[in-house]
Protein backbone atom coordinates (compact mmCIF):
# COMPACT_ATOMS: atom_id res chain seq x y z
CA UNK A 1 0.00 0.00 0.00
CA UNK A 2 1.22 3.65 -1.34
CA UNK A 3 1.39 5.99 1.23
CA UNK A 4 0.67 9.87 0.66
CA UNK A 5 1.26 13.00 2.24
CA UNK A 6 -2.07 14.70 3.02
CA UNK A 7 -1.23 18.43 2.38
CA UNK A 8 0.30 21.00 5.07
CA UNK A 9 -0.62 18.28 7.73
CA UNK A 10 2.65 16.20 6.95
CA UNK A 11 0.50 13.19 7.87
CA UNK A 12 1.30 10.06 5.98
CA UNK A 13 -2.05 8.39 4.73
CA UNK A 14 -2.50 4.93 2.68
CA UNK A 15 -4.04 6.06 -0.51
CA UNK A 16 -6.86 4.06 0.23
CA UNK A 17 -8.89 4.94 3.05
CA UNK A 18 -11.82 3.05 4.70
CA UNK A 19 -15.27 4.61 4.80
CA UNK A 20 -17.57 4.25 8.07
CA UNK A 21 -20.79 4.63 6.30
CA UNK A 22 -21.41 0.62 5.71
CA UNK A 23 -20.24 -0.51 8.74
CA UNK A 24 -23.18 1.74 10.31
CA UNK A 25 -25.57 -1.45 9.26
CA UNK A 26 -29.32 -1.20 10.22
CA UNK A 27 -30.91 1.41 12.53
CA UNK A 28 -33.98 2.12 14.15
CA UNK A 29 -36.61 4.76 12.80
CA UNK A 30 -39.43 6.31 14.25
CA UNK A 31 -41.69 3.96 13.58
CA UNK A 32 -39.53 0.94 14.75
CA UNK A 33 -38.45 -0.46 11.12
CA UNK A 34 -35.23 -0.88 10.41
CA UNK A 35 -33.01 1.01 7.60
CA UNK A 36 -29.54 1.34 6.50
CA UNK A 37 -26.83 -0.68 5.29
CA UNK A 38 -27.95 -4.59 4.77
CA UNK A 39 -25.82 -7.68 5.03
CA UNK A 40 -24.09 -6.00 7.67
CA UNK A 41 -22.71 -7.46 11.41
CA UNK A 42 -20.47 -5.57 13.89
CA UNK A 43 -18.02 -8.50 14.44
CA UNK A 44 -17.61 -8.75 10.67
CA UNK A 45 -16.66 -4.69 10.50
CA UNK A 46 -14.57 -5.26 13.41
CA UNK A 47 -12.41 -7.86 11.24
CA UNK A 48 -12.57 -5.87 8.14
CA UNK A 49 -11.08 -2.71 10.08
CA UNK A 50 -8.43 -4.83 11.70
CA UNK A 51 -8.03 -6.90 7.67
CA UNK A 52 -7.28 -3.40 6.43
CA UNK A 53 -4.31 -2.69 8.87
CA UNK A 54 -2.86 -5.71 7.21
CA UNK A 55 -3.07 -4.43 4.20
CA UNK A 56 -1.59 -1.05 4.79
CA UNK A 57 -4.73 1.19 5.17
CA UNK A 58 -3.88 3.61 7.87
CA UNK A 59 -7.05 5.68 7.44
CA UNK A 60 -10.85 5.32 8.48
CA UNK A 61 -13.60 8.02 8.00
CA UNK A 62 -16.90 8.74 9.41
CA UNK A 63 -18.95 10.96 10.50
CA UNK A 64 -21.33 10.96 13.91
CA UNK A 65 -24.66 10.68 12.03
CA UNK A 66 -23.96 7.64 10.62
CA UNK A 67 -26.11 4.97 12.12
CA UNK A 68 -26.92 7.90 14.94
CA UNK A 69 -23.50 7.65 15.66
CA UNK A 70 -22.92 3.47 15.06
CA UNK A 71 -20.33 3.49 13.04
CA UNK A 72 -18.16 5.63 15.45
CA UNK A 73 -18.82 3.02 18.11
CA UNK A 74 -17.63 0.64 15.56
CA UNK A 75 -14.44 2.05 15.05
CA UNK A 76 -13.57 2.63 18.30
CA UNK A 77 -14.13 -1.27 19.13
CA UNK A 78 -11.49 -2.13 16.26
CA UNK A 79 -8.92 0.49 17.16
CA UNK A 80 -8.92 -0.90 21.29
CA UNK A 81 -5.03 -1.38 21.08
CA UNK A 82 -4.10 0.19 17.65
CA UNK A 83 -5.16 3.48 18.00
CA UNK A 84 -1.51 4.50 16.98
CA UNK A 85 -1.77 2.88 13.96
CA UNK A 86 -4.51 4.74 12.25
CA UNK A 87 -5.22 8.31 11.33
CA UNK A 88 -9.10 8.44 12.32
CA UNK A 89 -11.58 11.20 10.58
CA UNK A 90 -15.31 11.96 11.66
CA UNK A 91 -17.16 14.69 10.68
CA UNK A 92 -19.91 16.88 12.55
CA UNK A 93 -23.36 18.40 11.16
CA UNK A 94 -22.62 22.49 11.67
CA UNK A 95 -26.28 23.65 11.23
CA UNK A 96 -28.35 20.95 13.03
CA UNK A 97 -31.19 23.05 14.82
CA UNK A 98 -30.07 26.24 13.38
CA UNK A 99 -31.49 29.02 11.83
CA UNK A 100 -30.12 29.51 7.90
CA UNK A 101 -31.15 33.24 8.14
CA UNK A 102 -29.48 34.36 11.29
CA UNK A 103 -28.86 33.21 14.78
CA UNK A 104 -27.30 32.48 17.79
CA UNK A 105 -23.27 32.61 17.11
CA UNK A 106 -22.12 31.41 20.25
CA UNK A 107 -25.06 28.33 20.25
CA UNK A 108 -23.32 27.84 16.88
CA UNK A 109 -19.91 26.91 18.73
CA UNK A 110 -21.59 25.12 21.40
CA UNK A 111 -22.66 22.89 18.55
CA UNK A 112 -19.43 21.89 17.17
CA UNK A 113 -17.96 21.69 20.75
CA UNK A 114 -20.92 19.36 21.87
CA UNK A 115 -20.45 17.06 18.70
CA UNK A 116 -16.38 16.58 18.87
CA UNK A 117 -16.93 15.19 22.87
CA UNK A 118 -19.54 13.01 22.09
CA UNK A 119 -17.16 11.66 18.77
CA UNK A 120 -14.35 11.55 21.17
CA UNK A 121 -16.43 9.05 23.59
CA UNK A 122 -18.14 7.05 20.75
CA UNK A 123 -14.59 6.79 19.17
CA UNK A 124 -13.01 5.74 22.39
CA UNK A 125 -10.13 7.83 21.27
CA UNK A 126 -8.65 11.63 23.37
CA UNK A 127 -7.57 13.02 19.69
CA UNK A 128 -9.49 12.96 16.62
CA UNK A 129 -6.71 13.34 14.02
CA UNK A 130 -9.30 15.27 11.45
CA UNK A 131 -12.40 16.45 12.20
CA UNK A 132 -14.64 17.76 8.89
CA UNK A 133 -17.60 19.64 8.56
CA UNK A 134 -20.28 18.04 7.10
CA UNK A 135 -22.13 20.56 5.33
CA UNK A 136 -20.86 24.33 5.11
CA UNK A 137 -21.66 26.38 7.74
CA UNK A 138 -24.78 29.23 7.48
CA UNK A 139 -22.30 32.27 6.61
CA UNK A 140 -23.99 33.75 9.42
CA UNK A 141 -22.15 31.57 11.63
CA UNK A 142 -18.89 30.79 9.98
CA UNK A 143 -17.05 32.83 12.52
CA UNK A 144 -18.06 30.81 15.48
CA UNK A 145 -17.51 27.04 13.64
CA UNK A 146 -13.81 28.02 12.93
CA UNK A 147 -13.58 29.43 16.17
CA UNK A 148 -14.56 26.45 17.73
CA UNK A 149 -12.40 24.05 15.10
CA UNK A 150 -9.26 26.42 16.18
CA UNK A 151 -10.21 25.53 20.05
CA UNK A 152 -10.70 22.57 19.75
CA UNK A 153 -7.34 22.11 18.21
CA UNK A 154 -5.67 24.22 20.93
CA UNK A 155 -7.44 21.88 23.64
CA UNK A 156 -5.64 18.61 21.98
CA UNK A 157 -8.97 17.23 21.11
CA UNK A 158 -8.32 17.29 17.47
CA UNK A 159 -5.39 17.64 15.31
CA UNK A 160 -6.53 19.31 11.90
CA UNK A 161 -9.76 19.87 10.46
CA UNK A 162 -11.18 20.78 7.50
CA UNK A 163 -14.67 20.61 5.28
CA UNK A 164 -16.16 17.77 2.75
CA UNK A 165 -17.42 19.96 0.24
CA UNK A 166 -17.21 20.65 -3.87
CA UNK A 167 -17.59 24.49 -3.05
CA UNK A 168 -14.59 26.33 -3.09
CA UNK A 169 -16.77 29.63 -2.85
CA UNK A 170 -17.68 28.27 0.35
CA UNK A 171 -14.23 26.74 1.47
CA UNK A 172 -12.66 30.42 0.56
CA UNK A 173 -15.34 31.79 3.01
CA UNK A 174 -14.29 29.93 5.87
CA UNK A 175 -10.29 30.25 5.06
CA UNK A 176 -11.24 34.20 5.63
CA UNK A 177 -11.82 33.07 9.49
CA UNK A 178 -8.89 30.58 9.55
CA UNK A 179 -6.76 27.67 8.26
CA UNK A 180 -8.54 24.64 6.08
CA UNK A 181 -6.65 21.81 7.04
CA UNK A 182 -7.77 19.32 4.67
CA UNK A 183 -11.09 18.54 1.76
CA UNK A 184 -13.30 15.51 1.50
CA UNK A 185 -14.46 16.10 -2.04
CA UNK A 186 -16.77 14.04 -3.82
CA UNK A 187 -15.25 12.65 -7.42
CA UNK A 188 -15.45 9.65 -9.23
CA UNK A 189 -15.63 8.19 -12.82
CA UNK A 190 -18.99 9.33 -13.42
CA UNK A 191 -18.87 12.76 -11.38
CA UNK A 192 -15.36 14.59 -12.52
CA UNK A 193 -16.29 18.34 -12.12
CA UNK A 194 -14.17 18.21 -9.08
CA UNK A 195 -11.42 18.06 -11.29
CA UNK A 196 -10.46 21.96 -11.02
CA UNK A 197 -10.89 22.06 -7.02
CA UNK A 198 -8.69 19.34 -6.59
CA UNK A 199 -5.35 21.14 -8.95
CA UNK A 200 -6.49 23.95 -6.40
CA UNK A 201 -6.40 21.77 -3.43
CA UNK A 202 -2.80 20.54 -4.90
CA UNK A 203 -1.34 23.90 -5.20
CA UNK A 204 -2.69 25.35 -2.10
CA UNK A 205 -1.10 22.43 -0.41
CA UNK A 206 -4.14 21.44 1.07
CA UNK A 207 -4.67 17.83 1.43
CA UNK A 208 -8.16 15.98 -0.19
CA UNK A 209 -9.75 12.86 0.64
CA UNK A 210 -12.14 11.66 -2.08
CA UNK A 211 -15.58 10.60 -1.26
CA UNK A 212 -17.67 8.24 -3.62
CA UNK A 213 -14.75 6.67 -5.61
CA UNK A 214 -17.11 4.10 -6.61
CA UNK A 215 -20.24 6.34 -6.62
CA UNK A 216 -22.54 4.12 -3.95
CA UNK A 217 -21.64 0.94 -5.81
CA UNK A 218 -22.33 1.92 -9.20
CA UNK A 219 -18.88 1.95 -10.59
CA UNK A 220 -18.18 -1.45 -8.83
CA UNK A 221 -19.46 -3.60 -11.81
CA UNK A 222 -22.35 -5.83 -9.55
CA UNK A 223 -24.76 -3.89 -10.88
CA UNK A 224 -24.16 -4.40 -14.64
CA UNK A 225 -26.44 -7.19 -14.40
CA UNK A 226 -28.72 -7.43 -11.59
CA UNK A 227 -30.21 -4.31 -12.33
CA UNK A 228 -31.46 -1.75 -9.19
CA UNK A 229 -33.55 -4.81 -7.26
CA UNK A 230 -30.53 -6.23 -6.31
CA UNK A 231 -30.96 -4.04 -3.29
CA UNK A 232 -33.63 -4.36 -0.43
CA UNK A 233 -35.94 -1.53 0.20
CA UNK A 234 -34.46 -0.41 3.51
CA UNK A 235 -31.46 -0.06 2.09
CA UNK A 236 -30.15 3.22 2.34
CA UNK A 237 -28.96 3.00 -1.58
CA UNK A 238 -32.44 2.11 -2.93
CA UNK A 239 -34.40 4.76 -3.41
CA UNK A 240 -31.46 6.86 -5.45
CA UNK A 241 -30.94 4.01 -7.27
CA UNK A 242 -34.59 3.69 -8.18
CA UNK A 243 -34.61 7.34 -9.74
CA UNK A 244 -34.90 8.01 -13.41
CA UNK A 245 -31.27 8.81 -14.04
CA UNK A 246 -29.95 6.16 -12.04
CA UNK A 247 -32.18 3.36 -14.19
CA UNK A 248 -30.65 5.39 -17.18
CA UNK A 249 -27.46 4.77 -16.00
CA UNK A 250 -27.54 1.36 -14.85
CA UNK A 251 -28.35 0.39 -19.01
CA UNK A 252 -25.41 2.36 -19.85
CA UNK A 253 -23.09 1.09 -17.20
CA UNK A 254 -21.79 -2.61 -18.74
CA UNK A 255 -19.90 -0.07 -21.93
CA UNK A 256 -17.27 0.77 -18.94
CA UNK A 257 -16.43 -3.13 -18.83
CA UNK A 258 -13.93 -2.89 -20.90
CA UNK A 259 -11.76 -1.33 -18.05
CA UNK A 260 -12.01 -4.94 -16.33
CA UNK A 261 -9.22 -7.28 -17.26
CA UNK A 262 -7.34 -10.43 -15.34
CA UNK A 263 -5.50 -8.49 -13.45
CA UNK A 264 -7.88 -5.42 -12.51
CA UNK A 265 -11.31 -5.59 -11.93
CA UNK A 266 -13.85 -2.91 -12.39
CA UNK A 267 -13.57 -1.32 -8.48
CA UNK A 268 -9.75 -1.38 -8.79
CA UNK A 269 -10.53 -0.13 -12.41
CA UNK A 270 -12.61 2.91 -10.92
CA UNK A 271 -10.34 3.57 -7.75
CA UNK A 272 -7.79 3.94 -10.36
CA UNK A 273 -8.85 6.47 -12.08
CA UNK A 274 -9.12 8.81 -8.19
CA UNK A 275 -5.55 7.91 -7.73
CA UNK A 276 -4.36 8.61 -10.94
CA UNK A 277 -5.64 12.78 -10.27
CA UNK A 278 -2.51 14.37 -8.95
CA UNK A 279 -4.52 16.43 -7.09
CA UNK A 280 -6.09 13.19 -4.78
CA UNK A 281 -4.98 12.56 -1.55
CA UNK A 282 -6.68 9.10 -0.33
CA UNK A 283 -9.55 7.55 -1.99
CA UNK A 284 -12.43 6.65 0.84
CA UNK A 285 -13.67 3.20 -0.71
CA UNK A 286 -16.48 2.09 1.67
CA UNK A 287 -16.65 -2.23 2.57
CA UNK A 288 -18.77 -4.24 4.38
CA UNK A 289 -17.05 -7.64 3.73
CA UNK A 290 -13.05 -8.52 4.22
CA UNK A 291 -13.11 -9.65 0.09
CA UNK A 292 -14.14 -6.01 -0.31
CA UNK A 293 -11.77 -4.41 1.65
CA UNK A 294 -8.86 -6.55 0.11
CA UNK A 295 -10.03 -5.62 -3.72
CA UNK A 296 -10.05 -2.23 -2.41
CA UNK A 297 -6.70 -1.81 -1.14
CA UNK A 298 -5.35 -4.31 -4.17
CA UNK A 299 -5.85 -0.44 -6.32
CA UNK A 300 -2.92 1.09 -4.88
CA UNK A 301 0.10 -1.02 -6.43
CA UNK A 302 -1.31 -1.39 -9.79
CA UNK A 303 -0.25 0.67 -12.48
CA UNK A 304 -2.47 3.94 -13.66
CA UNK A 305 -5.16 3.58 -16.59
CA UNK A 306 -3.48 4.07 -19.47
CA UNK A 307 -4.32 7.59 -21.94
CA UNK A 308 -6.38 5.42 -24.00
CA UNK A 309 -8.07 3.67 -21.51
CA UNK A 310 -8.94 7.23 -19.72
CA UNK A 311 -10.36 9.05 -22.92
CA UNK A 312 -12.89 6.12 -23.57
CA UNK A 313 -13.96 5.63 -20.34
CA UNK A 314 -14.61 9.47 -19.77
CA UNK A 315 -16.45 9.59 -23.25
CA UNK A 316 -18.82 7.06 -22.30
CA UNK A 317 -19.20 8.12 -19.01
CA UNK A 318 -20.31 11.57 -20.11
CA UNK A 319 -23.28 10.06 -21.54
CA UNK A 320 -24.41 8.42 -18.03
CA UNK A 321 -26.19 11.13 -15.93
CA UNK A 322 -26.13 10.23 -11.73
CA UNK A 323 -28.50 11.00 -9.14
CA UNK A 324 -25.52 13.57 -7.66
CA UNK A 325 -23.86 11.14 -5.64
CA UNK A 326 -20.88 13.21 -5.19
CA UNK A 327 -22.70 16.09 -3.09
CA UNK A 328 -22.18 19.14 -3.00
Amino acid sequence: MKRRRLGGTGLEVSEIGLGGFPISGMWKQADGSAYGWTGVEDGESVRLIHRGEELGINLVDTVEAYGNGHSEEVVGQALKGRRDRWVVATKVSPNRGLKSEGGDEAEAGRIITSACDASLQRLSVETIDLYQLHAVPHEWAMPAVMEALAALKEAGKVRYYGISTNNRAAIEKLQAYGPIHVLQIGYNLLERDAGDLLDWARTSDIGTLIRVPLAKGMLTGKYFSKGPDALPENDVRYERFQRPESLDALKKLPDLAFLQNPRRSMVQAALRFVLDHSGVTCAIAGAKTLGQIEENAGSSNLPPLTDEEVARAVEIASEIRTPGWSGA
